[in-house]
């Protein structure tokens, strides 16, 4: 019994050590799985909260210039994470609860995908990367030897 309270200690001080690291933050997952970069990151996080977003709100809450967000939301969109819609300005102000704004003209607005969906992808994606590693580990003499380094065989 001691032995298993003296393992479940230093699990908790790994675990303790990996949240210090943030190696489970959404960012570093974002970057792992899809390779996202850290704007990328913060905006489909932002997304993930909010709905109907305008590229110029995105960049006033993340304080950020608004080309950097746009270039973000495109690539976001081309990951197909995100779609782009377009709004009347009659519609976004009732939707957003605007007063005082004009209301006529269009606009562009941006959602994430359903959270459940992106769950999936991402599930797909990590299968994928995880039987890619299994294959290089089950080659692993074969990948060394093409660098110099030879296996003696035990």
């Amino acid at each position: 019994m001691e032995v298993i309270e003296k393992q479940l200690k230093e699990f908790d001080k790994i675990n303790e050590l990996l949240e210090k690291k943030e190696i489970f933050s959404s960012e570093r997952l974002f970057k792992c799985i899809l390779g996202l970069n850290r704007t990328e990151s913060k905006v489909l996080g932002y997304m993930l909260k909010n709905t109907d977003v305008k590229t110029s709100e995105i960049a006033n809450t993340l304080k950020m210039d608004r080309s950097s967000i746009q270039r973000a939301v495109q690539d976001l969109s081309e990951l197909k994470l995100i779609k782009r819609k377009s709004m009347s300005m009659k519609d976004f102000i009732n939707v957003k609860g605007l007063k005082n704004a004009k209301k006529q003209g269009y606009l562009y607005v941006y959602n994430a995908k359903n959270l459940e969906s992106i769950k999936i992808q991402f599930r797909k994606l990590l299968d994928k990367w995880y039987n890619s590693m299994l294959k290089y580990i089950e080659n692993l003499e074969n990948l060394c030897e093409c660098c110099g380094f030879k296996f003696k065989p035990c």
